[in-house]
């Protein structure tokens, strides 16, 4: 069992974590969960040895290895296999030391002293590779890369040629490819696409060790861990449960706290009119000293905490468009000799809630372009419906702010009169809080440019959304802020996701693209999923698998 006994930790005056003790069972799954800055990534940190407490001390099971995945990680100067297969460093080292032992007993007189001696560690390392030996390990490192996404032609190259978000995966590869007795990791999904998370997904559920992990994608909680770890005002608080049960029990605990608290603030008032009003009658004299007495031994509850309450945002509206609000037709794009649109009809109607799928690089983030129309056609048209206000988010976009605008300067020039009361409620849903407004966008990380984008964006009145990749650096609130607000958005939406919850939620439709086809699915992500789990009947693709109107390729 992983014990804490009376971890401290702060940075300059702020205490991030006091006192904590908590112990986690072996091969339990703890998903950690609270605000921005409550600690999670601190207590990870502590737990995997990279950073000292100020106080207590981790004591890890006999024996036990760690390994642990920070939310940053650089790989470079050797080839993606390699790295992947430098988890097998110390098993190698095990396999030496077990060869060099069986020489020994090869060589040692069987009635002498020796031998016993020999023989005591041979018996000891054969039992260390009982319990982390692997045989096929070439096989094994090729099927998780592919896995996390990673191609056979990616695989000799350099590490250094990817991007960060590539160099990540392959740290994760690594990590997963050790098979530590606990496993730390610090939001890992953040740069996986669907498939990938799928797959992860499936490796965790199988995996024998104990995971503690942070992670802003909430199906991906509830697949995968089966505690809650609340990290709150410096402490831990345990929940048996699943990520939406812990939601629903958190909402109860806080709405008895409120009443509690309403209900003896009522109490407290009441006294306390009652000696205002007749402290200076003789007659109640008796009276109000008790109840002065009373007030005094009245233990004040603390105001209720109001983390988990969701802050709700309203999309500015719009003039309604016409029916048709973009259309591709005969759309062709090319990036040299790959066809990745080739004579694809799309048409997006008023009112669709739609999500673009499928695999990493099929053209999800293309086709979004070519809607929006900031990517040219290699051929066919692009026809704007009537009266349509577009609104583009694109990663880059955080490049195009203004780096001399504070925050709240760079928001409030995109709100009309109506939006601009609600703009700190909207940064602040968008971890933007207090002082934080007042930062330069010069000074920002790449995270917070995006979040500020997309907040600048939500302000600005559009009757069609194209949205890459929104949930990107936007933590478990955040994301349910934008999700609730998408919900109650009354124009037309096309999205791009990874996050499985959302895509559950919010499309009406779904269309997948791939191999220069963009085919159109009725329902949500898991409609989608389910139409293509159906076995086609006499060789004929079920209905909804049928390229349509709303997305034809040729």
């Amino acid at each position: 069992m992983l014990n804490l006994s009376g971890i401290a930790k702060r940075y300059g005056g702020q205490i991030v974590l006091g006192d904590v003790t908590w112990g986690v069972p072996d091969g339990a799954r703890v998903g950690l969960t609270g605000p921005n800055g409550a600690g999670k990534s601190t207590l990870l940190r502590i737990i995997a040895g990279d950073l000292e407490p100020d106080a207590g001390a981790v004591a890890l099971p006999r024996g036990a290895t760690v390994g642990y995945l920070p939310q940053h990680v650089l790989v470079r100067g050797v080839t993606v296999r390699a790295h992947a297969l430098s988890a097998f460093a110390e098993l190698h080292a095990l396999e030496a030391r077990r060869a060099a032992v069986e020489e020994a007993l090869a060589t040692v007189d069987p009635a002498s002293g020796e031998y016993a001696r020999v023989m005591e560690r041979y018996t000891a390392v054969c039992e260390e590779w009982d319990h982390h030996g692997r045989y096929d390990t070439e096989s094994e490192t090729e099927a998780v890369l592919r896995g996390l996404g990673f191609r056979a032609d990616d695989l000799e190259r350099d590490c250094a040629e990817l991007s960060g978000g590539w160099q990540m995966r392959v740290a994760l590869a690594q990590l997963l490819l050790r098979r530590p007795d606990i496993l730390l990791l610090d939001e890992p999904t953040n740069y996986l696409d669907l498939e990938a998370r799928n797959w992860l997904e499936e490796f965790l559920a199988a995996y024998a060790g104990t995971i503690i992990m942070v992670a802003h994608d909430r199906y991906f909680l509830d697949v995968t861990v089966d505690h809650i770890a609340e990290v709150l005002h410096g402490r831990v608080t345990d929940y048996p449960m699943t990520y939406s049960r812990y939601l629903e029990e958190r909402e109860t605990r806080l709405e008895l706290a409120r009443q509690a608290y309403e209900g003896q603030k009522a109490e407290i008032e009441r006294v306390e009119a009652f000696v205002h009003r007749f402290r200076y009658q003789a007659s109640k004299a008796a009276l109000v000293q008790s109840r002065v007495k009373q007030l005094e031994k009245i233990e004040r509850l603390p105001p209720p905490d109001g983390h988990g309450r969701v802050l709700k945002i309203r999309l500015p509206e719009a003039p309604r468009s016409g029916r048709a609000v973009v259309e591709l037709t005969g759309a062709l794009k090319h990036y040299g000799d790959v066809r990745v649109y080739d004579g694809a009809d799309v048409l997006i109607e008023r009112g669709q809630r739609v999500a673009l799928v499928g695999p990493n690089g099929a053209g999800k983030t293309t086709l979004l372009k070519l809607l929006a129309g900031v990517l040219p056609l290699d051929g066919g048209t692009r026809r704007l419906g009537h009266n349509v206000r577009l609104g583009y988010f694109a990663q880059d976009h955080a490049e195009m702010l203004d780096e001399t605008h504070t925050v709240l300067e760079e928001v409030m020039g995109a709100a009309t009169v109506e939006a601009a009361p609600h703009v700190r409620g909207l940064l602040g849903a968008f971890l933007f809080s207090g002082d934080a407004v007042d930062k330069r966008v010069g000074v920002l990380s790449g995270g917070e440019r995006s979040r500020l984008a997309l907040a600048k964006l939500l302000l600005e009145p559009a009757n069609c959304l194209l949205l890459d990749e929104p949930t990107n650096h936007l933590d478990l609130t955040a994301k349910e802020v934008l999700l609730e607000a998408l919900l109650g958005y009354a124009g037309t939406l096309v999205i791009v996701a990874h996050d499985r919850y959302l895509l559950d939620r919010l499309p009406t439709q779904v269309i997948e693209v791939g191999t220069g086809h963009a085919a159109r699915y009725l329902g949500n992500y898991e409609d989608y999923l389910a139409s293509k789990a159906r076995p086609p009947i006499n060789n004929i693709q079920p209905p909804a698998a049928k390229p349509t109107r709303t997305a034809r390729a040729r």
